[in-house]
This record gives structure tokens, C-alpha cells and sequence, in this order.
């Protein structure tokens, strides 16, 4: 099946990402499609979470059905998001969250490519529009996240 597989995140094929918020504001320099951009010196870098709100999220449109069979993240050391759920939309743009309870991400501190796999069977899971991985909290004391790379890969 590996070999089935294709790059669903790439920008290339239409897909979009947006995120909680970048650091210093600044969206070309450090915003969340530079994480799909597999340019090793881009990144997204998110802003310093606010104790009133440390939630921070990733968001993935990809504006067609896909099926994601993995997703590979390369955080930077010291930066790593933790605590993560990912939710999906199936349906279209104004489906509502749904959590994937067949993928489950749990990083370690490193600056590794790590692959999460899915456990959903293709025969029977539902194609998604747009993933949504929300990060509980960081390894940086003061909650900044920072993604090297993101891919999702899967079948459309």
C-alpha cells in the first residue's frame, strides 16, 4: 500500500493551511504554509501562548476529499507541540470538527522527521477536506511551537 501513497499537503495541488499565530506577526517569514513548502530553511514558528489562551493549532485545507493514511512532522528540538488531537471536516468547508480517533500524534523533543501512522481502514473511513492537529501545550517555556515540515500522505 506505501507505494499508493502521495503527498496530499502539497501547495502545488491546492491545499491551504492557516494556524493560531505566527510569530512576530509575520506571516511570510514564519507563517503555517511555510511548513508545507519542503524547504528545510522555512518554518512555522508560532507566537509565545498566552496563559489566558495556550491552545495553538495547525490547520490543513486541502479543498478535495482525501483519504490520509500518515502524517510527518519535523518540530525543532526544544519547540515540539504536545498533548496533540487532530480533528478532520468531512463533507465540505462547513462541516463541523470531528476528532480522529484513528490518528493519533504523540511527538518526542526532537529534531527528527516523525511519522504518525492512521489506523483507519481505507474500505471503510471517510475521505476529510481539511485536518486540524491542536497542540495542548509546548516543550518551550514560554508555549512557542515550531514546524520544520509538515506532510500528509494518503490517497485522493
Amino acid at each position: 500500500m506505501a507505494a499508493d501513497l502521495v503527498q496530499l499537503s502539497c501547495t502545488s495541488k491546492g491545499t491551504t493551511a492557516r494556524a493560531s499565530s505566527s510569530w512576530k506577526h509575520d506571516t511570510r517569514k514564519f507563517g503555517p504554509l511555510n511548513a508545507l513548502n519542503n524547504n528545510t530553511e522555512d518554518a512555522w514558528k508560532s507566537a509565545q501562548s498566552e496563559e489566558s489562551d495556550p491552545l495553538a493549532y495547525f490547520e490543513i485545507d486541502f479543498h478535495r476529499p482525501v483519504q490520509v493514511n500518515e502524517l510527518r512532522i519535523q518540530f525543532q528540538g526544544g519547540f515540539v507541540g504536545m498533548d496533540c488531537i487532530v480533528y478532520q471536516k468531512i463533507g465540505d468547508e462547513t462541516s463541523d470538527w470531528e476528532e480522529c480517533e484513528d490518528l493519533f500524534i504523540d511527538p518526542i523533543d526532537s529534531n527528527e522527521v516523525q511519522t504518525f501512522e492512521s489506523e483507519a481502514d481505507d474500505a471503510t473511513s471517510d475521505k476529510c477536506i481539511s485536518l486540524r492537529i491542536e497542540f495542548g501545550r509546548s516543550t518551550d517555556f514560554y508555549g512557542r511551537i515550531v514546524i520544520y515540515s509538515l506532510e500528509v500522505w494518503g490517497t485522493e
